[in-house]
């Protein structure tokens, strides 16, 4: 019986043709989709869950709250972290790793400068986490000092090998050479932690006052199972608490959190910890991962759509089939599993189809995206089980009403030819397709809003110039102790217009500085502001406007600094005429002010100009406080200089800058970036998502227009009597097109009616992400329903004009 349903099943589809391909066009295109984000999003869900503990594993978060201000840090201390362990019953385990910037790593026997981001962990990092190692013991690879353990690629750039086991390598901070006591596997593209090097925490003492509250590693335990990490959150508090009081107007707390939520659940945490131009731990958009969801699941559902509307729409043509199967003794039964079979043939070979066009999409998606995502036979058994459940059930799904309508007929009543079609089938038909167009017109809207954003992000003033500026890394000490001398060797070059040096650049991509500030003598609260170490030409340089005051001058400006416009309004100061503020504490990468001792602080600064706002962060934070002081400041020296060129010879520049820092800083590589290239960088991301967004828009409404282009093409056919009457009777051909369309039209029209509120309601939503943002205007809404209609005029027109040009005499003999 199977076998004959198969059989049945081939010969129905190859018989109709137009139809059949129709029907696996917009299911290949649907499951693509579905696949290619199914695959994106899982590999986003399940970010970290390589480790065997994962469930077990939380990072300890800090809650601090100065004086009304709060802050949720994802760091905590090397103190800490070594007393929970024995001090809480619930922690089987912690361990810690932390960031401490960038530096020149070489390997002895071949001298080649390679500035990498240090990473250092302590020896149960390797035992918490599951990173596989090709050489050496996980238990003692990071035991001993002067110990690092190194990833494959690593390995090979430095070695042109991987078993290096033994080897040394100097780094320039460092007086001791290194012995290489491990060598990673490539770490998996899903893992929070990013590093390609682990150097022992023994290396570097901890040596100093006991600090329970400095956030400079980040912290991770390991708790029994079962256990409740909210009650382990408050033991650790206790713990703290137990040993120190905070300051006055400051309250504190921990917490745990979830490994698993690193990735999806850290918008609004700080990382303490990080302090290199790489991010450690790369952020995903769990809002992203719920809109891709729901699209990934909607193009698949417009594709089972377009089935079963062609299907029942075609359903007069079997009339007899099902007639003669009826009076030869089949059963409502087999007729329902006869039609099943049909649609899960006709999805499955769709699915084959749509595995072969994403194998061969996949190279440049992961491209696109920077991951690592495949779907063959070494690919996680649960995403081909999942595929393959998601396809059955579209076929099942896209099958099931169509069967049951085909099959509850009478076979008297079908060999009569009776109309099958009832109203209440023609009414599905018509609110699948409204469903469709509704998602498609939703979809539309999206992609201009996204569009829109991403625009308003590459081209909104920033408040100074971005362009043609080079930012350069500032490696040694040599350089910054005779910036003066390279600054000047760099102004001598014909296309360098100004240089600055700075301990931050707008648009920063390293920590910033926080420090406490208030006018001298106030009895406010200290207030939080972050803090820029700058030189005399920095507002050239940049282009920022001074709006009263001055800049800076000479040496004698080191006890001065320069306002924004949010900082001066937040410490009450309208004019700058060298008002005193206190400076008593800084801190980096959090809101522990105990994170910096220097001999130098307190320190008293003079306020001698405002400078008007400008985004030194990305356009999703607003405008916070910022503190400008002089180069030479007790709180951060410089670390970059920043040349503005002339556009006329970028490359002859660069090599001549190059040059100046080469003969200034031997030792280590020049290391630059073009200040808007890496603002850019801020956005990435938004591209990527609006790029995979049009796209699925795309897909969505081709699928919707393939279905639509079907109902039409069977509408004219059904009518082609009405219409060779009608044009004997005069009907000229645009008449009968528009009579056709319209139907389709009406059915689009209220699609957009329906789409438009959800539209809006989603799009402010998620411009609620940006702390800046475009406004949804009402153009935006009239040019996804312009759209949206000349998709489907045009889908259903060429059918209707096809129709009214054909001949009348045929149409009425035929």
């Amino acid at each position: 019986m199977i076998k004959n349903y198969l059989k049945t099943a081939w010969r129905n589809l190859f018989s109709n043709k137009l139809y059949t391909l129709l029907n696996i066009a917009g299911l290949t295109f649907g499951i693509t989709c579905f696949l290619l984000i199914g695959l994106y999003v899982f590999d986003e869900l399940t970010f970290d869950q390589q480790h065997s503990k994962a469930k077990q594993i939380y990072r300890v978060v800090q809650h601090i709250n100065t004086k009304g201000e709060a802050s949720i840090i994802g760091s905590a201390s090397h103190t800490l972290a070594e007393q929970s362990r024995s001090s809480i019953a619930e922690i089987e385990n912690t361990t810690k790793i932390r960031f401490i910037g960038r530096d020149n790593l070489v390997n002895p026997q071949n001298p080649v400068n390679n500035q990498e981001t240090i990473a250092m962990a302590d020896e149960r990092f390797l035992q918490v986490f599951d990173f596989p190692l090709l050489y050496g013991n996980k238990d003692a690879a990071l035991k001993e000092p002067n110990s690092i353990v190194v990833d494959e690629e690593l390995a090979k750039k430095l070695f042109n090998s991987t078993d290096v086991l033994g080897n040394t390598l100097v780094f320039n901070f460092l007086q001791e050479p290194l012995k290489i006591t491990g060598v990673l596997k490539k770490l998996p593209a899903n893992s929070s932690l990013r590093f390609n090097l682990l150097l022992s925490d023994a290396t570097i003492k901890n040596e100093g006052p006991v600090d329970w509250l400095r956030n400079d590693y980040n912290v991770f335990t390991v708790l029994e199972e079962d256990t409740d990490a909210s009650l382990v959150g408050t033991k650790l508090t206790k713990l703290v608490l137990d040993k120190i009081q905070p300051e006055l107007g400051t309250s504190f707390s921990f917490s745990l959190q979830p490994l698993s939520d690193l990735h999806l659940k850290s918008s609004e945490i700080r990382d303490g910890a990080r302090n290199s131009n790489v991010d450690p731990m790369p952020r995903g958009s769990l809002l992203y991962i719920k809109i891709f969801s729901f699209i990934a699941f909607f193009v698949l559902l417009i594709g089972g759509i377009n089935y079963m509307n062609l299907t029942t729409a075609r359903a007069s043509n079997r009339l007899k089939e099902i007639g003669v199967r009826k009076v030869a003794g089949a059963m409502q039964g087999h007729l329902i599993r006869q039609f099943l079979i049909e649609s899960l043939m006709l999805t499955f070979i769709s699915f084959a189809l749509a595995v072969i066009v994403l194998n061969l999409a996949l190279p440049a998606f992961n491209t696109f995206t920077s991951k690592e995502l495949s779907l063959g036979f070494s690919t996680d058994f649960k995403i081909w089980l999942y595929a393959l459940a998601f396809t059955a059930l579209t076929g099942i799904l896209a099958g099931t009403y169509p069967a049951f309508l085909l099959a509850r007929f009478k076979p008297v009543s079908l060999m009569k030819g009776l109309n099958l079609h009832s109203n209440k089938d023609v009414s599905l038909r018509k609110v699948l397709v409204v469903f469709q167009f509704t998602i498609s017109t939703v979809m539309i809207f999206a992609t201009i809003i996204l569009y829109q954003q991403v625009q308003f992000l590459n081209q909104t003033n920033l408040g100074f110039d971005k362009d043609l500026l080079v930012v350069i890394d500032v490696n040694s000490g040599k350089a910054r102790s005779n910036f003066e001398m390279v600054k000047n060797e760099m102004m001598k070059i014909p296309s360098v217009k100004s240089v600055s040096v700075s301990s931050r650049v707008p648009g920063e991509w390293k920590t910033f500085m926080n420090v406490k500030i208030k006018p001298r003598g106030s009895s406010d609260d200290h207030r939080i502001a972050f803090f820029v170490g700058a030189d005399k030409d920095f507002t050239k340089t940049f282009g920022v406007h001074l709006l009263d005051g001055r800049t800076f001058d000479t040496v004698n400006d080191s006890a001065s600094v320069i306002l924004n416009e949010t900082a001066a309004k937040m410490l009450g100061i309208t004019r700058a005429d060298e008002q005193l503020v206190e400076i008593p504490s800084a801190a980096s990468g959090g809101l522990s002010y105990q994170a910096i001792s220097d001999s130098n602080l307190p320190f008293e600064a003079k306020v001698i100009g405002i400078v008007k706002d400008f985004h030194f962060q990305s356009l999703r934070d607003k405008i916070e406080p910022l503190v400008l002081a002089y180069n030479q400041n007790p709180v951060q020296p410089i670390d970059y200089f920043t040349a503005k060129i002339s556009s006329s010879d970028v490359k002859g520049s660069l090599s001549k800058l190059k040059e100046v820092m080469l003969n200034n800083d031997q030792q280590d590589p020049f290391e630059y970036n073009f200040l808007d290239d890496q603002i850019a960088k801020f956005y990435i991301e938004d591209h990527r998502r609006q790029t995979m967004i049009i796209w699925a828009a795309l897909s969505s409404v081709f699928i919707a227009c393939l279905g639509l282009f079907g109902l039409a093409t069977f509408s004219a056919m059904q009518r082609v009597k009405e219409i060779g009457i009608r044009k004997v009777l005069g009907a000229d051909v645009l008449g009968l097109a528009a009579l056709l369309s319209k139907d389709f039209l009406k059915l689009v029209l209220i699609a957009i009616c329906i789409g438009f509120p959800l539209a809006w309601w989603g799009a402010n939503k998620w411009l609620q992400e940006y702390a800046y943002h475009i406004d949804v205007e009402w153009w935006m809404f009239a040019a996804a329903g312009f759209l949206a209609i000349l998709t489907a005029l045009l889908t259903t027109s060429f059918q209707a004009i096809k129709a009214a040009l054909s001949s009348p005499v045929r149409n009425l003999r035929s």
